[in-house]
């Protein structure tokens, strides 16, 4: 006698009627999420949907079609309970506190600008050696390691590049 493999069209006599199956259960699986688990109806709708999807992949697998879904659709809703536990909802106040970093911006927004505008006005290599040097923070040998060049002329170079954004920023006011 050779082993038979069991599928849903076997055991229950299904003709594999996908649109048949989801009309017929897709009021259970939201009904059971909604009821037993408290979810709302828009997350139960959502959770219905991935569990069709989940059964669509493994139909062939699958003896007793109602049973799994409303198996699959309260352990659905187990593991989304258990992910929406994790978040922690922010404090009323939260939205009224100003941001920390944001308190000296009127202060350091002009010298942003200033800072930009004397950066535009440099050469293309002045401003890749101060933007190595002082937004990257890298130290004078690495410059020189980047721009393959020696110590020397590296800090000869950003020494000049300074003075550069600062006559042709002070020229341009």
């Amino acid at each position: 006698m050779a082993a038979e493999v069991h599928t849903s069209v076997g055991v229950l006599g299904h003709s594999g009627d996908f649109g048949a199956l989801y009309e017929e259960n897709y009021s259970l699986l939201v009904g059971t999420a909604i009821k037993n688990y408290h979810i709302s109806e828009i997350d139960a709708q959502s959770l219905a949907h991935e569990v069709f999807l989940a059964y669509f992949l493994k139909a062939s697998e699958v003896i007793n079609p109602r049973a799994w879904l409303v198996s699959a659709v309260c352990n659905a809703a187990k593991a989304f309970l258990r992910s929406r536990a994790r978040l922690v909802e922010l404090p009323p106040a939260y939205a009224e506190t100003p941001d920390p970093s944001l308190r000296r911006i009127g202060d350091a927004l002009p010298d942003q600008l200033a800072c930009r505008e004397a950066f535009g006005c440099l050469t293309a290599r002045c401003q890749i050696a101060l933007r190595l040097r002082y937004l990257e923070g890298y130290r004078i040998p690495e410059v020189a390691a980047e721009l393959n060049i020696s110590i020397k002329y590296a800090e000869k170079l950003v020494r000049r590049c300074l003075r550069q954004a600062k006559d042709r920023y002070s020229d341009e006011r």
